[in-house]
């Protein structure tokens, strides 16, 4: 390759990084309220966790979390999470936006019987569509 084929090439190279660096800048944004995300995250943990009530934090879960974990399977993950007790009271340690996507992850704590526990919860939506959890997962 001469001289004007390996300029050629470089030209080719800087204009695909150029493109994609555009194309990257024009990611999604989404407007997004983690103070609205907590609330539900709190509403959902205090009706899963604190209250036991399976069947109706089931139903707060997102659609598409509900297609993929049959109610059985959702029930015996809660109580895997909570083999010692279960909290009395749950608060918000932080909620902050996945960067680019309409998901908001929240970290939450309890505290009661059993000592303390941890908790992420993932919340798909947005400020104008409301939060529902589509994961959560125990923090030992």
């Amino acid at each position: 390759m001469g001289r004007t084929g390996s300029n050629l090439f470089m030209i080719h190279i800087l204009s695909g990084l150029l493109l994609l660096m555009a194309l990257l800048g024009c990611a999604e944004k989404f407007d997004h309220d983690p103070d609205l995300a907590s609330r539900r995250a709190v509403e959902f943990a205090e009706i899963a966790f604190v209250r036991h009530d399976f069947d109706r934090s089931y139903l707060l879960l997102a659609d598409k979390a509900r297609s993929y974990i049959p109610l059985e399977k959702y029930k015996e993950s809660i109580l895997s999470y909570h083999p010692g007790g279960y909290p009395a009271k749950i608060t918000v340690v932080s909620a902050h936006p996945v960067p680019g996507e309409k998901l908001i992850s929240a970290s939450l704590r309890g505290e009661g019987r059993g000592g303390p526990f941890g908790y992420t919860l993932r919340l798909a939506g947005t400020a104008a569509t409301d939060y529902r959890v589509t994961s959560l997962t125990r923090n030992f």
